[in-house]
């Protein structure tokens, strides 16, 4: 029986039938405003509530990502503090990368991770546009055959896309090699306006999932799972 982990959220954890695998390849799609960041941050909860280490590659500077986590309920000062949780940016401010500097930053972020094999359990990538925005398709095809053998060695790697981020003629063979893949929207159901995941793919789980949720981010619960029938939605 493999590992597996559960995010604190009870109505999520039911969804992805009580638990998630471990060790496993995660992709979360979804648009702006879709709810990845707060989807990921709580799968990182989790992470780190299963004495997990892990280091979050994000857009935002450490300070930003703390507080935004932190206003939807999210607060990873003390797992930061205790070195439990790296947070590193990818933005440096006063630095301009120019096309030839961006198209290295997939391989040099990859060389990164794979460095951080012994110091983290999970890796997670909130988001991949940066890092694909200059990047061919053998960079990109190469960086998720490293996730793959990072994550045939124990670790799990998370990573958030928008829907163009990948090329449409690769974009098929990732997602048919990653365990985990969630597709993310937002619609409006009998006028209330709510975002939606859909599970496309859930690769080791001991009781089926469903085939998808709907929720809201809210400031005091987090995600929240909405009943309403995502043959509605």
């Amino acid at each position: 029986m493999g590992q597996s982990f559960q995010t604190g959220n009870e109505e999520v954890d039911r969804q992805f039938g009580d638990s998630i695998p471990i060790p496993s390849l995660m992709l979360i799609e979804g648009g702006h405003g879709s709810g990845k960041s707060a989807m990921v941050a709580l799968f990182m909860k989790g992470l780190l509530d299963s004495d997990k280490k892990v280091l979050c590659i994000t857009e935002n500077t450490v300070k930003e990502y703390i507080e935004n986590m932190k206003a939807i309920t999210y607060n990873f000062s003390h797992a930061f503090l205790q070195n439990k949780l790296t947070i590193m940016p990818l933005h440096v401010y006063g630095i301009k990368w120019n096309r030839e500097q961006s198209a290295y930053l997939l391989p040099v972020i990859s060389k990164y991770i794979s460095n951080s094999f012994k110091e983290a359990n999970a890796v997670i990538i909130d988001s991949l546009s940066l890092l694909t925005v200059f990047s061919d398709a053998t960079k990109i095809l190469d960086f998720f055959t490293q996730c793959k053998y990072l994550v045939a060695s124990g670790m799990t790697v998370i990573i958030t896309i928008h829907p163009n981020d990948i090329p449409p003629d690769i974009a098929q063979r990732i997602t048919g090699s990653v365990d985990v893949f969630l597709q993310l929207g937002a619609t409006n159901v009998g006028g209330r306006d709510v975002k939606t995941c859909k599970i496309q793919k859930l690769i080791g789980a001991e009781v089926k999932p469903e085939s998808g949720f709907a929720f809201e981010v809210d400031q005091v619960f987090g995600i929240k799972v909405v009943p309403i029938s995502m043959a509605n939605a």
